[in-house]
């Protein structure tokens, strides 16, 4: 766990200029979806965060915004949910905060939501998303070779899976800490 203190909360409205100042960082952009790689409007992320997720939280250090992370494109009749996470504020960059906050969200999505399967994806040059999803025993799963084009080159997706089984083996004990845990 970082030494920071951090809250995953729902995200607000005043999380929509914070958050999409993240987006138009090119330097958090560049790991991200496609659709990230052009211009979004505040409008379309007002969309994305308030009334499109269906597990989203905002990442929250002493008060303040950091990035967001979410559970994604459920399937009930698989047991799955696909994960996010940005860290958009440079100022928390290596600190362990990615790597936290993504081992709360399991712990939702395991416990609270009953999941049997989480899966995530990163961009192979991104070694903060390698080390992340390492930190947090997610399981690669594949690669999509050539699949992004970003700085003037393809690169490979590589596609992660984290299972419930393989949570709770490897699962730290739980945070003393409840009311810095994920809430809804």
């Amino acid at each position: 766990m970082p030494d920071l203190p951090f809250i995953l909360r729902p995200a607000r409205l005043d999380d929509v200029l914070p958050y999409a100042g993240f987006l138009s960082d090119p330097e958090v952009s560049v790991w991200l979806d496609d659709s990230a790689q052009r211009p979004i409007s505040t409008g379309r992320v007002e969309s994305i965060l308030l009334r499109e997720a269906w597990c989203l939280w905002v990442i929250e250090v002493n008060g303040v915004p950091a990035g967001v992370t979410s559970l994604y494109d459920p399937d009930t009749s698989r047991g799955t949910a696909r994960l996010s996470i940005v860290v958009g504020n440079r100022q928390y960059w290596g600190q362990g905060l990615g790597t936290a906050a993504v081992k709360r969200v399991l712990e939702h999505a395991f416990f609270a939501l009953g999941l049997r399967k989480v899966e995530s994806e990163y961009l192979e040059p991104n070694q903060s998303a390698r080390i992340l999803h390492e930190r947090a025993n997610f399981t690669i799963e594949g690669r999509l070779r050539n699949d992004a084009w970003r700085r003037g080159q393809w690169i490979d997706r590589i596609l992660l899976s984290i299972l419930r089984e393989e949570y709770l083996a490897r699962r730290e004990p739980p945070s003393v800490d409840r009311g810095a845990g994920v809430s809804r």
